[in-house]
């Protein structure tokens, strides 16, 4: 079971994580985090569950994790505009990645639009949703599910998925990574929220097929020409070139990349 008093005790923030609500099980942590009714501020909530039960990703795709082994957490942000969305998913992503590069000296890379790869294999996912009342956005949930301590993954997950104790062979400690991540968190939102340009360049830096010839899916249907993935712009959109030079942007609910291809 996570040990919400060690981690209290560690965290280091000045706000993110700092209001935490703990359950033993949750059918998802985002879903509760868009319902949860309260007349103060939520912002740098912290969601976090040992067993989400009916975890979700991107497309619908359902995200089951073992109990107890792995971290699923949502975290509730309130910026005052509803822009530039996507690239707080990515800023979260970024910082993620290089937390677990700095614990465990794995090379991990984003994979768009929202999920890090290691070996090709997915070891986090995150999913960001939004709330609005009318037309005034109230909160940005981002969801994070980081496999940690699981050992094996059921049915086709054992070809996708992976887990940093299956990367190196040792166990960690979920209390300690959850207080590096959300450091990384805060200091990444901070950056995104002064509109940072360095954090773009090194957003772009970190994801994969960046520069590669790829074959797009957009609004469901796979385009039958190739574009070249260019990365993405500071609102966090796609930016893709077709074979005629122009420069084509997506949001990220449009498009999908399928897979590379040679030139």
């Amino acid at each position: 079971m996570f040990d919400t008093t060690a981690f209290e005790a560690k965290l280091a923030t000045s706000w993110l994580g700092r209001s935490l609500y703990y359950y033993d099980e949750l059918p998802s942590t985002n879903s509760y985090a868009k319902k949860m009714d309260t007349e103060g501020s939520l912002h740098g909530s912290l969601i976090l569950t040992d067993h989400q039960s009916a975890g979700r990703g991107q497309h619908h795709h359902k995200w089951i994790v073992d109990a107890g082994e792995n971290l699923t957490f949502s975290l509730i942000f309130e910026p005052q505009k509803a822009e530039r969305l996507n690239m707080l998913t990515l800023v979260c992503a970024l910082a993620v990645k290089e937390s677990l590069e700095n614990l465990t000296g794995i090379v991990s890379s984003i994979k768009w639009p929202n999920d890090i790869l290691v070996h090709g294999k997915k070891v986090c996912g995150i999913l960001t949703e939004t709330v609005f009342i009318g037309n005034r956005l109230e909160r940005v949930v981002v969801g994070i599910g980081l496999n940690v301590n699981q050992k094996k993954f059921r049915g086709e997950l054992e070809e996708t998925a992976t887990s940093l104790i299956k990367l190196t062979g040792k166990e960690f400690s979920r209390e300690d990574l959850l207080v590096d991540i959300l450091q990384s968190i805060e200091y990444r939102y901070r950056l995104w929220v002064q509109h940072n340009q360095e954090v773009v360049k090194q957003v772009n830096s970190a994801m994969k097929e960046v520069g590669e010839w790829c074959r797009l899916q957009v609004n469901g249907e796979e385009l039958p020409a190739p574009f070249k993935f260019l990365g993405v712009n500071e609102a966090g959109e796609l930016l893709a070139m077709n074979e005629g030079l122009d420069v084509k942007k997506y949001y990220y609910e449009q498009v999908r990349i399928v897979e590379s291809i040679d030139p």
